[in-house]
């Protein structure tokens, strides 16, 4: 990491809170909330009290977006520009 360089706060996770989700996608928790409702990010309880997102469907779920904009649907310049910049990052 170059000196004055922001850490990727999701860099060796493997499950995310609502809140890592959050501040990848810059959006709401409501919104984080209502994609795990609607299946596009996968919750699991590592404990009882504890709801995390896998690593994996977020990433699968970025994919996503950059595929409907290639097929033509639209899900916001702002979202798309934050997917490419998050599948950036990880490196994918």
């Amino acid at each position: 990491m170059r000196e004055g360089e922001a850490q990727d706060p999701l860099e060796g996770k493997l499950l995310l809170t609502y809140e890592d989700v959050q501040r990848a996608l810059g959006v709401s928790r409501t919104t984080v909330w209502r994609l795990v409702q609607e299946g596009k990010l996968k919750k699991v309880h590592p404990t009882p009290r504890s709801a995390r997102i896998t690593r994996e469907s977020l990433l699968a779920f970025l994919r996503s977006l950059e595929e409907g904009e290639r097929r033509g649907e639209g899900a916001g310049k702002g979202a798309l520009d934050r997917a490419r910049e998050v599948l950036r990052r990880f490196g994918l």
